[in-house]
């Protein structure tokens, strides 16, 4: 460890690969994608993400969760060297630092409104690097609904995706 916040990425990458593995070898690769892709979201992509909220990472290691999940998409076998975000926004699936992003926000909404006094001061520490996240996807408060910041960020994808 060097003193920084900084985590190793590289267990919880493993593990998807491991899973998404095992849901390959049972649904197989080319008979039931769409099969393969809820499968993939229900059990590979919590494992990938989880802590994801309280993230630091290098830029390599961002580069290793995206492209874990974006190898996952490439089941369809049509777009190994191209980026896979028509497939992601076809399978409704968000690209994995917007999803990251998304936590973040949310999981730091439920620090701000919670009784917890602690709680709520770790949200006023953290709330101007929580705003910047926010202000990527067109909003600027933590007090709008939980749909509300969804619907932004799948927005903020789905233009970049067309």
């Amino acid at each position: 460890m060097d003193g920084s916040c900084e985590i190793d990425i590289s267990p919880s990458v493993g593990k998807f690969y491991a899973q998404f593995n095992n849901i390959t070898a049972v649904v197989g690769k080319y008979n039931n994608e769409m099969a393969a892709v809820h499968l993939t979201n229900s059990y590979c992509v919590p494992s990938l993400l989880y802590a994801c909220e309280i993230w630091s990472l290098r830029k390599s290691s961002a580069h290793s969760v995206r492209v874990a999940l974006n190898n996952s998409f490439r089941i369809f076998n049509c777009c190994w060297q191209e980026n896979p975000k028509s497939l992601l926004f076809y399978c409704g699936t968000l690209p994995v630092l917007y999803t990251v992003d998304q936590h973040r926000i949310l999981f730091y909404k439920k620090f701000k409104h919670h009784s917890s006094i602690l709680l709520r001061t770790i949200a006023r520490l953290c709330q101007h690097d929580i705003l910047s996240v926010a202000a990527k996807y067109g909003f600027y408060r933590l007090d709008n609904s939980v749909s509300f910041i969804k619907k932004f960020v799948w927005r903020t994808f789905a233009a970049s995706a067309i």
